[in-house]
Order: structure tokens, then sequence, then C-alpha cells
């Protein structure tokens, strides 16, 4: 395991987020100025709740003890607001923006100790805000742009000017400056070293860095999208409106120009400010925007304002990041590579002179057969190809081409004299994407192909993103393994579908290294990596981790399954012979197990643990297969004693987590619809579930409690998405307390109503256990519910008699099925009946069956069969923090 791996990246993300605090400060800390001074709104007060809880989550996980008890202590102030759904008054609001005016000095400790500078305003603390009736008063104003005074260092941003409402505006005194004080030159602080900078082997940093500017309101999609920004490596200047951004343009340009959807009414005129640093810069300026809406008017408007790229939101930002790496790196990528198949030298010299003269990489193939070996050797992106040539014309060759799985993609555009339209028609037919005819313009022929190339290469970018595994081994990324196993770690008891994580090894690996050199060895590296993915099952994933090991995740078995496929593949491997240039090699490998069952939420934990399995299984007389077993956990009794004291802590500290997962439709409605996910982050990051939290949180009476707070996210949830008009139902998990609770219906009745929100946005769920042991306070509770218009749901739904004779007192508007119906399941002929049994009683009813835990198509094909109105599971998608899916695209 090469622990400098996890260590590197630990330290990677904790200096992201070192050098992202002192702005989200200064973001948090104008938000709460602004409500002060302004007035409060209770839904801005839940936003500016829901972002602290979140910093100061993650100050307390990277040990900022300053900061984050100044969180805490504003988080603890604002908490007893945002549960009875009111406002501060005006002593309480004074409270409130003292606690705010303490940040100042944190935030410029933190900055200059980690930090780029976020503004003058934070760092000099020249205009220190009070508070008098509610005014905050600016002290001093600093000269007109006077921090381009500094030249070519880091843009500190421009001191942002106090708006204050009219009809209460307070003079402001400006003070001249003494005249003996001379101005302070401002010295550059050096950033924080980058993870190219750590690396061992750090490339040269000749190339200039791409500088980021992001127009930003602050919201959680920009916030995360800031951090990752600067987590690649790109220098980031925050701006908080239109005229700061005209004025660092006009100063020093930037690479890419990021502007939320906020700031969509000024998108004309900062098209104009873009198009003039263009014209000046004489480089690529690439202009990213947000919009809340995708209609054809709205993007029209961005496209004749410039914007390279539209994103409609909601977003991703993995997939926003994606798209920012192809706009910042598309001039300083690879050169394109052209191939020129032409008969006639002197029209192949012709392009290929203007082509690389461009900037591409260019092969000229006078002979038409030759062109198909210098196919797999020079790999290009694009094919230039005439259409009249002896022995094969264009048309025929490109039939060839494209019979080669490697090359269906690639753009072939034919270039000829040739102006017989039904000619034209006749290439494209046979697989040309264009046709350009002679003589053409240089200008006009650097375009053409730079055009297709680009597309070409970033369509092969985002395909890749999609799929990242390598096509000839049948690896996947690193990255991507991992992504995938946090998810299933953070799903709903992954122990219970079986599986876990295979840590490989190969025996010998320095000395094997040292024996056949560097370049065999990683040849065969990978002709192992490719043994390994062949023989394993196809929805299993595995991938290079270090340089002398793999890393495999498995998605079924118990321990002893798991063993027996880690003793297979090492007898498979060993009596496999590796070639490579003519030296033939044999390898043994060594595997260390960690499975689901041992109840490691983290993947860390998890590698870590199937670690110690490899150095049992590399033990003397082992048979090179070792598994973890937790046997230095603690008793049951002292475990659950610590999860329930996790459990009165995060009640305390409103420590919980939400995920969510969708909920789709099989038979076309788009509504989109999610299910809440209780989770609880516990030490050694172990991330507990619901069916752990909830039968301890029971015991001690703390149940109610979980369940207020369960249903207060998903009502804040539910009012931010009525704001942004894009309605959404939640279905949210409950004990049977909640029902047993009197106050209950009244308290989410008020609000409802306080919040303006539509009941149907809601639906409780019960344990069909839990309903048929207490039907008659369930039944009270779900006629109060039906008041307001919020709904009841069924879970671990059985087909037996006493279940269905539930139905008819319990008006239940959805059933969960139980896990008996999971995706294993559904193979018994004998279950399936039971199924359509199940669904033909709810339909007749009025009620939906929802399918959970479904991983494969077979398995969503066989609930369509059966009537099914819903399915849930990571077949769909995995459990996630935010709400995003495209039900718009389950329905086409």
């Amino acid at each position: 395991m090469q622990k400098q791996d996890d260590t590197q990246q630990a330290a990677e993300l904790r200096l992201a987020f070192l050098r992202h605090l002192p702005k989200r400060l200064e973001t948090l800390r104008k938000r709460g100025q602004r409500l002060c001074a302004q007035g409060w709104d209770i839904n801005a007060l839940s936003i500016l709740f829901r972002e602290i809880q979140t910093v100061a989550g993650a100050c307390g996980r990277y040990g900022l003890l300053d900061v984050g008890e100044r969180l805490f202590a504003q988080e603890s102030f604002l908490a007893p607001f945002v549960e009875r759904v009111a406002i501060p008054n005006a002593s309480q609001t004074e409270t409130f923006a003292a606690q705010l005016r303490e940040f100042e000095p944190l935030i410029a400790q933190h900055e200059n100790q980690y930090g780029e500078p976020v503004s003058t305003e934070a760092t000099a603390s020249l205009t220190v805000a009070t508070l008098k009736a509610g005014v905050f008063a600016l002290q001093v104003t600093p000269p007109p742009e006077y921090w381009k005074r500094f030249g070519p260092a880091p843009i500190a941003k421009p001191a942002a000017t106090t708006t204050v409402p009219a009809a209460r505006a307070v003079p402001i005194a400006v003070p001249k400056p003494a005249a003996s004080v001379a101005p302070v030159a401002a010295t550059p602080v050096a950033p924080p070293p980058t993870i190219a900078d750590t690396a061992p082997a750090a490339r040269p940093r000749a190339v200039e860095q791409r500088k980021v500017y992001h127009l930003s309101d602050g919201n959680p999609l920009a916030c995360e999208l800031d951090q990752k920004i600067e987590a690649a490596g790109y220098e980031l200047t925050l701006l908080d409106s239109v005229a700061e951004l005209k004025e660092v343009l006009a100063a020093f340009a930037s690479h890419l120009v990021v502007i939320d959807a906020a700031f969509q009414d000024a998108l004309e005129s900062i098209g104009e400010m873009i198009k003039a640093a263009r014209a000046r810069l004489g480089r690529r300026l690439a202009l990213l925007t947000f919009s809340n809406s995708g209609e054809l008017p709205v993007r029209l408007r961005a496209m004749r304002a410039g914007a390279d790229t539209f994103i409609e939101l909601p977003a991703q930002s993995g997939d926003v990041m994606t798209r920012i790496a192809e706009l910042l790196d598309a001039d300083r990528a690879d050169p394109f590579r052209v191939m020129i198949v032409e008969d006639d030298r002197s029209q192949a010299i012709f392009a290929e002179s203007i082509l690389r003269k461009a900037g591409m990489l260019t092969c000229a193939v006078t002979d038409p057969l030759a062109a198909l070996d210098q196919l797999e050797s020079f790999r290009p992106e694009l094919i230039l190809m005439d259409l009249y040539m002896p022995n094969c014309d264009g048309m025929e060759l490109t039939a060839i081409i494209r019979e080669r799985e490697a090359f269906i993609t690639t753009p072939i555009v034919f270039l000829s004299g040739e102006h017989d339209e039904e000619k034209h028609f006749e290439a494209l037919n046979a697989g040309g994407d264009d046709f350009l005819s002679k003589p053409i313009r240089p200008k006009h022929l650097i375009s053409a192909v730079t055009n297709r190339a680009r597309r070409a290469r970033q369509l092969g970018r985002r395909a890749q993103a999609q799929n990242p595994r390598d096509p000839v081994t049948g690896l996947y990324e690193r990255a991507h393994l991992l992504d995938h196993l946090n998810a299933l770690l953070a799903g709903e008891d992954p122990a219970e579908h079986g599986g876990g994580l295979l840590y490989v090894e190969i025996d010998g690996a320095g000395q094997i290294r040292e024996r056949v050199g560097l370049t065999t060895f990683d040849a065969l590296l990978n002709q192992v990596g490719a043994f390994i993915a062949a023989h394993i099952e196809a929805k299993d994933l595995a991938t290079r981790y270090g340089d002398t090991s793999f890393a495999l995740l498995c998605h079924a078995g118990d321990e002893a399954a798991l063993a027996r496929l880690a003793g297979d593949l090492r007898d498979r491997t060993a009596r496999e012979v590796f070639e490579h240039e003519g030296k033939t090699l044999t390898v043994s490998l060594a595997f260390g197990i960690c499975t689901f069952a041992s109840g490691l939420g983290d993947a860390g934990a998890m590698l870590n643990a199937a670690e110690r399995g490899m150095a049992d299984a590399r033990a003397p007389g082992g048979n090179r297969v070792g598994v973890f077993h937790a046997t230095r956990a603690k008793p049951s009794s002292d475990a659950d004693q610590t999860l329930a004291q996790l459990i009165r802590d995060a009640l305390k500290a409103e420590d919980f987590q939400l995920l969510f997962q969708p909920i789709v439709a099989l038979r076309g409605d788009a509504e989109e619809q999610f299910q809440a996910l209780l989770r609880l982050r516990g030490d050694g990051g172990k991330l507990y579930t619901a069916t752990e939290i909830m039968p301890l949180a029971e015991r001690d009476g703390l149940a109610d409690e979980v369940d207020r707070w369960v249903l207060s996210r998903c009502l804040l949830v539910l009012a931010e998405r009525a704001r942004q008009r894009r309605p959404v139902r939640l279905f949210a998990s409950q004990s049977i307390a909640a029902a047993r609770d009197p106050q209950r219906i009244g308290w989410l009745g008020q609000m409802f109503e306080t919040r303006r929100l539509a009941g149907a946005q809601l639906v409780l769920e019960f344990r069909t256990p839990d309903a048929l042991a207490h039907l008659r306070e369930l039944t009270a509770f779900a006629a109060g519910l039906r008041g307001f218009g919020a709904s009841l749901s069924l879970s671990a739904f059985d087909a037996n008699p006493i279940s269905f004779q539930l139905l008819q007192h319990l008006p239940a508007a959805f059933l969960k099925l139980s896990s008996r119906y999971s995706s294993e399941g559904l193979r018994n002929p004998q279950l399936r009946e039971e199924l359509r049994q199940i669904v033909a009683l709810a339909h007749e009813r009025g009620s939906k069956v929802i399918a959970p835990r479904i991983e494969d198509a077979q398995s969503a094909s066989l609930l369509w069969s059966s009537g099914i109105d819903y399915i849930q599971g990571d077949f769909v998608q995995q459990a996630g923090h935010d709400l995003s899916f495209d039900f718009h695209a389950t329905t086409a």
C-alpha cells in the first residue's frame, strides 16, 4: 500500500480547504452583515445557518479550533430561529453583528498564513462596520482603483462599498490620509505549494498558471466549485459585482471568467467586457455562464454575449470542472494530430505546411493503401481525405477505416476539387463528416480542422469521464473506484449485499523491476492488470492502485466467497506466462481482503484494513490470501454506548447528515422525488446508517429528536427548491415515536403554512412491522397528515395476509417492498408471483409500489413487467449529498 498516496491526498484536501477558508469566511460575514443591515428573511437565515454548519464541521475535521468555536457560536445563535421559523429582534441582531465583527482578525490571520488575499476590507480592517440602528457605516474609503498600484502581484479584491438603503442612509466620513504617512508597498505573498510542488517528480512550472475570475453570489455549488478550482492548481479570484469584474479585466485579464446565474441580467454588458479583453489580449479568454433556465432565448442570449459554455442548473460540480479543464487547457494541450491522405505530393505538402504552422502534428500519406498501416501508429484525431486516388479512392478507404472500432468516430473530412454535389453526398454517405472544396484558403483550412478536431477531443474526454476505463487493460481509474467505494459505503447497509475490497500486490516486485527495467516492468503491470480484470465479474471494478499493487471492488459475496476468488486469481496468475519484447515472465500475487461486513464506513479505512489482511497473507506458512477481521473492536455493549453518545452529541451539534437517492418512475412520470437517508459519521471514519442509529435512539428516548431533525432538514430543502420554482417530493423515514407525539402534526402543519409549501411534497415513511404493532396511533397520525396534504408510505412491505389486511385500515399512498424482493430475490418465480399480488392490491386501493435496492437492468425489466411504479437503488443512482438527477431523461 502506498501510504504516501493517502497522506498526500489528505494533505491536498486540507490545503485546498485552508486556501479557500478566508474567502468562505468573508462570504459568510458579508451575508450576515447584509441581513443585519437590510433586514432578516427566514429563507436567507436558513441558508446562512446551513452554510455556517458546513464550514464549522469542516473546521472541526481539519482541527481549526479557533474558527470552529466562533462558527459554532453563530450556529448556536441561529439554531433557535430556524427551529421556530422566527427572525431576530433588534437587540439579537446587534449581538449577531458583534459576533461577525470578531471574524475580521481571524480572516486576516488565516489569509496571511494560508490563502490568497480576499479583500483589503478584511485584511486591513479599513472598513470596520459598526451597527447603529441597523446600519453599517464605512469609516475609511480607499482611493479609487488603489489595488492597481501593486502591478502583476496576486490580485486582491477591491474593497466593496457598503450599499445602504436610501431611506436609512447615514453620512460617511472619509478622513484624509496624513501627509506624513508614506504609502506602503504591497509585498506579494507566495501561495502555498500545490500538488505539483510537493510531488516527488514535479514537472517544471514554466507554463503560465491559468487564472480564473469567478463572479459569484456564494451559492453552495459556487463554493464547492471554487474549492475544486483551487485544488486543481488554477489561480482563482472571487468577485462580487459586475463593476469589480470590469476593473480587474481592464487591469489583468484572466484565462476564464465564470458567471453565476444571479448575474444573468448583466450578461450583455459582461459580454462586451469579454469581447474587449479578447481583442486587447489577442489570445483565448473563455466565458462560462450558469443559468436557472435552459430555454432557447436564454441560451441565445448567452451565446450572443460570447459564452463558450452554457450550463443549466442544477449541475454537478464534477461535470462543471471537466468543462472548465477543457476550456483552460485547450490552448496548451497536446497539438492536434491530423493525417493527410493525398496522392498528389505537392497538395499534401501544401496542406501539411499550413497545419504545421498552426501548431498541429501531421502525417502525410500519398499511397492510400499505406494509410491503414499509419492509422494505428499515428492515431489521428482527424483525417483529411482526397476523393480521387489510384488503387483505392477516398470513399472506399473511408468505408474500410470505419470498420475499425478505434476509428468509428474519428472525423474524416474530404478535400477535393470535385464540385458535383451528388459526389459530395456520396462521400458523406460513405462515412465522411464534411466536404471542403479546393482551392481552399489557409485560414479556412486551419479553422475547419481546428474546430472539428477540438470537438472530437472534447467528446472523447467526456466519454472517458463517463466510463473511465482503459479499453486495452480493462482497468478503471483509481479515483473512479474510490468514488464508487465511498458511494457504496454511504448507501443503505452495504453489508447486506455482501462484497468488499481486495488489495493485491506482486511478490518480489522490487527485484523484478531491477531485473527487467522500468519499461518492461510497467508493461508487465498492465498485462497483469488486464489478466485480473478479465477474470472478475463484469460489475466489479479493478484499478492500478500503486506502483506495484492493484485494488478490486467486488459487489457481492461473503468472506469465504471473496477468499475463493482471491485464491482462484492467485492460482491462475501463477500459471500464466507474460511476454514483452521477447522476455517471458511469471509472477505470484498476494491478496488482502476487507469485506463490507467489517463495518468500516470509509474508503481509506477499508484500504488500510485490506493492507493489514495482506500482512497476514505474507506470514510464513500462509496461502498468500489474508482476511481482515475486526477482532480488536469493542464488545457490542461498549460499541452501543459509543454510538449512543455520538447520537447525543450529534443532536446537540446538529451534526447528522442527509443523503438523497432518486426514486424514478418506470412509466414515463418525470416528477422529481428523492429518499432522504440519515447518516452519522463516527470516530475512525465509520459512517452509521439509519438502521444502526434508530434502534439505539429509540432505546434511549432520542428517536423523537432525531425524527424532528430529519423533518426540519427536509423542510429546508423543500423550501429552497420552492424558492427556485423546482418542486420536489421527499420521502423521510420516521420512527413510531413520531406518530405517538401529539404535537407533531400541529408542528408540521405550522411549518408548511409558514414556508408556504405544498403538503404533497412530503411523504413520511414508517416500517410495516411498526405499523402493525401501533395501528391505532398511526391511523390517527395519517388522518392528521391528510389535513395539509402530506402522505404516508410503508416500507419493508411483504406479501402476507396480515400486511394486506393492514391496508384496509391504513391509507398508505406508497408501499416500499421488503428486501426479499431486491435484485437477487427477483430470480425466484414464487417471489415474482407474490410481487404481482402486492401490485394488484396496491393499485386497487390507489397506492403506488416502490422497489428499493435495484442494482441491475435485468431486475428493472422484471419489475416493469410486474407492474411496479417506481424503482430506487444504485442502478438508478447512488445516494449523494445533492438532489441531482435528470428525471426527464428517464421518460425519453
